[in-house]
């Protein structure tokens, strides 16, 4: 059974702490180090960005922690990516790891997307099973060649029973583009809007999923041979 501590789902009862509620609490959040060695650093974190809330989709729904391109898996920011040559800040880092942020924000973006849902990020802790798996592989996360922030991202859907994948699911790559990068603050709020737009297409594929995962006694059906169902790809 794996330990979770959901996001979302409204009335259940279940553990809240570290749930992105409201305007205020989703806010980005930029502080300077003193005191240290890295003084003067600006540390930096990704936001929830409001989305339009509907019904259905599974009860419960992990995201797990994304797999990051290694030139992008690093304390300080990636501040443009031209496609030969990677900037990174001298000062301004990010105030968690990577894969730590965009997992806890997508997570946030999809409970606000699905109130009905109870979203919670891999190896946090509370108790339930998912119905689904929300999978993320970026390579790309920062301002781009053309100066406006960009995220390209292969993301996979995946319906759950008693914990392990389940049957059929849905892998697609996405590739977005926003705003001029600018300033940093400028590209992180951007990043967070583009995360907010994937969280558009990862809802859309959970609500075509059914909302309870089949009985744990029941196994999946396999072909013949006992390979087990590929996930169906759905390129853009």
């Amino acid at each position: 059974m794996a330990r979770v501590k959901p996001y979302g789902l409204a009335g259940a009862g279940l553990s809240r702490r570290n749930v992105l509620a409201g305007g205020a609490s989703l806010g980005l959040l930029a502080v300077t180090l003193a005191g240290c060695a890295n003084a003067g650093a600006a540390l930096y974190t990704l936001a929830v960005v409001p989305g339009q809330p509907l019904a259905g989709g599974p009860r419960y729904v992990e995201v797990r922690l994304p797999s990051i391109a290694s030139g992008l898996d690093r304390d300080r920011i990636v501040t443009a990516d031209s496609g030969y040559r990677l900037s990174v800040s001298s000062a301004d880092a990010w105030s968690d790891s990577l894969a730590a942020q965009i997992g806890h924000a997508l997570a946030g973006d999809l409970a606000q997307r699905l109130p009905g849902t109870g979203v919670f990020v891999e190896n946090d802790a509370a108790a339930a099973d998912p119905q689904a798996y929300v999978e993320l592989s970026v390579s790309r996360f920062s301002t781009g060649p053309s100066g406006h922030v960009e995220l390209d991202a292969m993301l996979s859907v995946q319906p759950a029973a008693a914990g392990a994948p389940y049957g059929q699911g849905t892998l697609q790559r996405v590739s977005l583009s926003g705003g001029p990068g600018g300033s940093t603050m400028a590209m992180v709020q951007g990043l967070s809007q583009l995360l907010g737009q994937l969280a558009d297409v990862a809802a859309a594929q959970l609500r075509l999923l059914p909302p309870d995962a089949p009985s744990a006694a029941t196994p999946p059906v396999v072909p013949q041979g006992g390979a087990t169902p590929p996930v169906r790809a759905r390129g853009q």
